[in-house]
């Protein structure tokens, strides 16, 4: 009888330990989800900030070509 609750004592200790790794584990994971979180909401600010500057540069480029072709359609709806 002593031996069947020393049996059951190692393997409550056993249960307590892995229950505890467990929840180490677990909270380790949720320290590594935090920091995904951040890094993928700092990291879609800066594409998109990348993409909006991308878009105004083309813009620009669209608009000063623009402008040099209403210039000389002007200049020849003049002559």
């Amino acid at each position: 009888m002593e031996k069947i609750l020393n049996q059951i004592l190692n393997e409550l200790g056993d249960i307590k330990e892995d229950t505890s790794e467990l929840k180490e584990g677990q909270m380790r994971l949720e320290a590594g989800l935090d920091k995904l979180q951040k890094n993928i909401i700092e990291n879609l600010g800066t594409y998109t900030e990348k993409i909006a500057e991308h878009v105004d540069n083309k813009t620009e480029v669209l608009n000063k070509r623009i402008y040099k072709v209403e210039s000389e359609i002007e200049r020849l709806s003049r002559q």
